[in-house]
């Protein structure tokens, strides 16, 4: 069931629906409940049923929307409940706890909600249940007790009174001010391309908030809300590969870049203009160039009838040509060679 991402993770994290309603008893449910909270869907990896199945939610490959300020590095796991979880529930929450665990040659904790929350959850307990150490680590050699796992009292008061952190600002493209000037320099800081740091987040700072957020297993939606900010408070800088550091320009006309492909052309097309300009005004000039001319002929004969002062204008401008055309490309190489652009 359960396949290590490439992620880094140190700890896994325990969940409740906070529901017994059998309706609301699956994934597709939470996902629904999440997105009405403004996010790009389930925050839970797995979710577990009444009859202990389980349901992916989130892909594992990317940070879990589920214990706001502690999402990086993390697993996050969910059974359906508040009051009644069942003994397959826990049996299936067991063996893919143990599953991880053994992806991680037990260097990974597991802890409830409540431990980084004011809420209860998961609700039931959860160090009885999976059999935890004082570090939070599995225990070998366990032998599971389900008996009396779920508290009494008014378990609904701590859902319902626990105060909501703070979900911060929420940028998207269009936006302006303060908080968007102070992303862009967040941003590029880390060595992401924002364009001119004039806080108008405009295409260029999307794009470098989608980066970010691929770089940094978040789900992309080129919005800056809460897990990019988290994510952005301890995050370090861009590496660039080895292969991106020494890409020439013919690497990236071949990849795809319209400027480099322009680029290459314009150059291509403005020596061959000034090899037929000097061909031709060496033809003018002295015969001893006879030979040379005529093996470049092909080159040299559109411009055979023009004049020495319009072959000499004719190689300046196709100088030009190829400054501006190697100009244009260099900057875009340099770009990619930094990690400024894709």
């Amino acid at each position: 069931m359960f396949k290590k991402p490439r992620r880094w993770v140190n700890k896994v994290y325990l969940h409740c629906s906070a529901s017994d309603n059998p309706k609301y008893d699956n994934a597709a449910t939470i996902d629904s409940w999440h997105k009405a909270n403004g996010w790009a869907g389930i925050g839970y990896h797995y979710y577990i049923r009444k009859d202990g199945t389980i349901e992916p939610g989130r892909d594992i490959k990317k940070t879990p929307a589920a214990q706001g300020g502690h999402n990086r590095g993390t697993i996050a796991i969910c059974c359906g409940g508040l009051k009644d979880f069942t003994e397959a529930q826990f049996k299936s929450l067991r063996k893919l706890c143990q599953e991880i665990h053994t992806a991680y040659d037990g260097k990974v904790t597991f802890h409830g909600h409540c431990e980084v929350s004011s809420k209860l959850c998961p609700v039931f307990d959860y160090r009885k249940v999976l059999g935890l150490d004082g570090a939070g680590r599995l225990l070998d050699n366990h032998q599971p007790d389900y008996r009396n796992v779920v508290p009494d009292g008014d378990i609904e008061a701590s859902f319902k009174t626990a105060p909501h952190a703070s979900r911060g600002p929420v940028l998207r493209l269009g936006d302006s001010g303060f908080m968007v000037e102070g992303l862009q320099r967040k941003l590029a800081a880390l060595g992401y391309h924002v364009g001119t740091v004039d806080g108008d987040f405009g295409a260029r700072t999307r794009a470098a908030v989608l980066a970010f957020q691929a770089d940094n297993d978040l789900i992309t939606d080129g919005i800056a809300g809460e897990m990019t900010f988290e994510a952005l408070g301890d995050a370090a800088a861009r590496e660039v590969s080895a292969k991106r550091q020494v890409a020439s320009m013919a690497d990236l006309a071949k990849s795809g870049s319209r400027i480099a492909d322009a680029s290459v052309k314009q150059v291509a097309a403005g020596a061959a203009t000034g090899i037929g300009g000097l061909v031709g005004l060496a033809g003018k000039v002295s015969g001893e160039f006879s030979s040379v001319k005529t093996s470049l002929d092909p080159i040299a004969e559109p411009f055979g009838g023009w004049g020495t002062l319009g072959l000499i204008a004719l190689i300046g401008a196709a100088v030009v040509i190829t400054w501006l055309g190697w100009k244009a490309g260099q900057a875009r190489l340099d770009d990619h060679r930094t990690g400024k652009t894709s």
